[in-house]
């Protein structure tokens, strides 16, 4: 195509303004409903290319905050020949953010167009539950060579802890979820046996995963206290019942011979570690990515080992216009992820390793 113009709209208040002027003729229904969902957290733009001062392709992008990964929500283009060169913009603004991948959700009917494929979009793995309305493909600017799993959101607010145990145990060979509607159970159960009521303590959930894996592979703790945690919000029965739970969970790791270690691991050991094959569990504060301030659980399965940690996060933002492929085989920087990985006014360091052999 001949010389294209391009704009960039940041915001959701600016974004929403574009919708009814420039765009309001060019978007169909569904999609205008899509690009209106405020994803202000998120940090959402509209790309536009011009030619002779007519839009011919419009692309909104996201990202969640302190992650290596962009998202292209949707795109819309006038014809074939615009598309490349929106991607190639993209690309590009993916590049200057230092996003290691770039990734694609597109409705499932639609499906990757033809032009896309030698920009070297591949399908991501589906959900244990496909969901019918959203496919995802990737496009890695960071070579980082890795299996990629598939991707179980957790189905309650309290339940990340034994979604993201799970996963590693399907990581390592051992039974996780079937992708069926016995999963909801399994999730549930596994909760039951980890939890400190609502919320699973780095201990707890450990021994859960070494009772659920077995005696033929090794779980190792690092937790940088030997005080309770997530028990602030409790005061009276409630507290010390949680306080005699986690210290029953100290008995149990050590029937079970859990190594449990009291200081504070590194983020580069961690990184070294999934970089040889170890799962770990991070136990991280919402803050960086979703500007809440809550404890939550992730996977991280796949390092380079130096600057980039790959995790799967079973917590979604679905009034943020967030889908499976937001929290999917999401990169995250060391230093990022050492800021997030660490909970309340200590900042106390909890991670949950798992051998896979």
């Amino acid at each position: 195509m001949a010389v294209l113009e391009q704009s960039v709209t940041e915001g959701a208040d600016a974004i929403a303004e574009l919708l009814t002027a420039e765009l309001a003729e060019l978007l169909d229904a569904d999609m205008t409903a899509r690009w209106r969902i405020r994803r202000e957290q998120y940090l959402p733009r509209v790309l536009l290319l011009r030619h002779d001062n007519r839009i011919v392709a419009a692309a909104l992008v996201s990202s969640r905050p302190a992650t290596a990964a962009l998202k292209i929500v949707d795109l819309w283009y006038c014809e074939a020949p615009a598309l490349t060169p929106m991607l190639d913009a993209v690309i590009a603004m993916a590049r200057q953010a230092r996003a290691a991948v770039v990734k694609w959700e597109i409705r499932h009917d639609a499906g990757l167009p033809e032009a896309a494929r030698p920009r070297g979009f591949v399908e991501m793995q589906p959900r244990a539950h496909p969901d019918p309305g959203v496919d995802g493909y990737a496009l890695w600017l960071t070579p980082l060579p890795h299996t990629e799993p598939r991707y179980y959101a957790q189905s309650t607010e309290f339940t990340c802890g034994a979604v993201a145990g799970l996963l590693a145990a399907e990581l390592v060979g051992r039974p996780g979820f079937s992708g069926d509607l016995r999963d909801r159970r399994l999730e549930l159960d596994f909760w039951r046996t980890a939890s400190n009521f609502p919320a699973c303590e780095p201990i707890g959930l450990a021994v859960a995963v070494q009772r659920h894996l077995g005696v033929d592979r090794h779980v190792e703790v690092a937790l940088d206290t030997e005080n309770p945690l997530l028990i602030d919000e409790f005061r009276g029965f409630d507290r010390e019942f949680r306080i005699e739970l986690q210290n029953d969970s100290r008995q149990h790791a050590a029937d079970l011979g859990v190594t449990v270690r009291g200081d504070r691991v590194e983020i580069a050991e961690v990184a070294e570690r999934i970089s040889v094959g170890e799962i770990a569990l991070l136990l991280i504060t919402q803050t960086p990515m979703h500007g809440q301030n809550e404890p939550h659980w992730i996977t991280a399965h796949a390092s380079d080992g130096q600057t980039l940690v790959v995790v799967q996060d079973p917590w979604l933002d679905r009034p943020g216009g967030e889908t499976w492929v937001d929290a999917h085989d999401l990169p995250i920087r060391l230093a990022e992820l050492d800021r997030m990985c660490r909970w309340g006014r200590d900042e106390h360091r909890g991670v949950v390793f798992v051998a896979r052999e």
